[in-house]
């Protein structure tokens, strides 16, 4: 098989992989594996408007404003007018969205703690700046 392909299907399965396992530690939390990653970078960025959101997101291949509207209908996510012009609309996270972005964290610790203790001495910096690398190129 070319190594550059093999490569390719690696990078899907264990993206997929990492999913299932993200999923599952999230179930108790009853949030999708999108709709904790969307929490997370409101929580980590503060406010965004949907298509700065859906640029955050890897994973989404829809219309992230389904998702947004889907948060915003579970209490978590809240639009307001942006300060600087009132014509935009800005993503914000609730008090309740808020909690649940220190609950997903929780919930995706031990994964993280995983990924570190398997890849750790493998190179983790290389690989991750390699594939920054392909996804700079044109």
């Amino acid at each position: 098989m070319d190594e550059v392909l093999e490569f390719v299907i690696a990078v899907k399965s264990a993206h997929r992989e990492i999913n299932r396992r993200f999923g599952e530690a999230l179930r108790p939390l009853d949030v999708t594996v999108v709709q904790a990653e969307a929490i997370l970078i409101l929580s980590e960025t503060g406010p965004l408007t949907v298509k700065q959101l859906g640029a955050h997101l890897v994973a989404e291949s829809g219309n992230p404003s389904r998702l947004v509207d889907r948060l915003a209908a579970a209490g978590m996510v809240s639009r307001r007018p942006a300060a600087g012009d009132r014509r935009r609309v800005e993503l914000v996270l609730t008090s309740r969205g808020r909690r649940l972005a220190t609950r997903i964290r929780r919930a995706r610790q031990p994964l993280l703690d995983w990924g570190r203790e398997l890849l750790d001495g493998q190179g983790l910096r290389t690989a991750t700046a390699t594939l920054n690398q392909l996804l700079a190129q044109p």
